[in-house]
């Protein structure tokens, strides 16, 4: 009987799995700003080739297509930055209103449940805080947190700069890497790889502007204050996969809890978010973004894990992607071909693996 296991392989396979875990976790700083890089540049490149095709000349164009993508999310920002002035002048009232809050439901829940027997000092934090205490070690780790994501992001910046101005001579060296009679096969590959990425990140994008809308629609109805800005803080950590939104609607629902007028308030927050949360995952983020990525949900929930384990926050927005992208690949070789219909959203379908039986038979 032909044995499909070979012990040889799988310990070269192990030994190469870690090997490389170990290098991306040492190589986190230099990795990371190239990859958000290289999935910037193929999603920049439609915006920038219509520049060009006015300014013709490819070292101006890139910059014009920066700028045209950066303004809005600038504009943004500083309407963020007002907001959160405003919530950090009220932070004292909204931290005692809070803590009222929890000390009234505990109060119930002892009514309720006489022998949980819950004191407010064994939930609640005291009030003999130790972080004046280290509070030059907070500046300092504040300040180096800051200045590293700064050198990250203007990294990141010169590579999509290089990587839109050579991105020809990129192309070409990756295609002539392969035997000539699969070159085609390498194009179809590599251009699947940029729909996907565009697809992606056009749209999460519009998805983001999507859910912050409604959010904020939704969060002004209910009489929330600084709806805005717990909208649009709301939709853009629906990035993160599966557990932004949920995040992104615990925020306002902990706001509402100490600072809302009525006790329906809180409730309703968590209600919208819950009904947001469905309309997202079912009809928004299915018709905009569409079947481009294709990865079953725990393929994907494992990347984010791993990644999210390896490289942090960075990790995580890059997992789906990269998992995507990995899957595209696996597609293009015989050896691999079945790792790619296990990651599809489409496993369930049996007649893909026996097609590829009999394509191997």
């Amino acid at each position: 009987m032909h044995n499909n296991l070979n012990l040889q392989k799988i310990a070269y396979t192990i030994i190469i799995v870690i090997g490389l875990g170990w290098l991306s976790v040492i190589g986190k700083s230099i990795l990371l700003p190239l990859i958000f890089a290289i999935l910037f540049s193929i999603f920049l490149y439609p915006i920038d080739k219509k520049i060009l095709s006015f300014v013709k000349v490819k070292w101006l164009s890139i910059p014009l297509t920066f700028l045209v993508v950066l303004i809005p999310i600038l504009i943004v920002a500083m309407l963020f930055s007002y907001q959160i002035v405003n919530i950090m002048e009220s932070l004292p009232s909204i931290e005692s209103s809070l803590k009222d809050g929890f000390e009234q439901s505990i109060q119930k829940i002892n009514g309720l449940l006489p022998f949980a027997d819950v004191s407010p000092k064994t939930v609640l934090p005291s009030n003999d805080s130790s972080i004046p205490n280290g509070s030059l070690g907070v500046v300092s780790k504040g300040i180096m947190t800051s200045a590293s994501f700064i050198v990250s992001s203007g990294l990141c910046f010169m590579y999509t700069f290089f990587l839109l101005f050579y991105r020809k001579s990129f192309k070409n060296f990756i295609i002539y890497q392969f035997e000539k009679e699969n070159r085609p096969d390498i194009k179809d590959t590599l251009k699947e790889i940029k729909e996907t990425i565009q697809s992606y990140i056009g749209g999460v994008g519009l998805v983001m502007v999507i859910l912050s809308i409604l959010n904020t629609i939704g969060l002004t109805v209910i009489g929330i204050e600084h709806a805005m800005f717990w909208g649009v803080l709301a939709g853009v950590l629906s990035i993160i996969p599966y557990a932004g939104t949920a995040l992104g609607g615990m925020l306002p629902f902990v706001f509402a809890l100490s600072t809302a007028e009525s006790s329906w308030q809180p409730i309703a927050v968590l209600v919208y978010y819950m009904i947001i949360q469905q309309v997202e995952g079912n009809f928004i983020t299915p018709n905009i973004v569409g079947n481009k990525v294709d990865i079953n949900p725990f393929f994907a929930i494992l990347s984010i894990v791993i990644l999210g384990t390896l490289w942090g926050v960075g990790g995580v927005l890059l997992a789906l992607p990269l998992i995507s992208i990995t899957r595209i690949i696996f597609g293009q070789f015989q050896s691999t071909e079945p790792l790619a219909f296990l990651m599809s959203s489409s496993i369930m379908d049996k007649g893909k693996f026996k097609n590829w039986a009999a394509n191997v038979e």
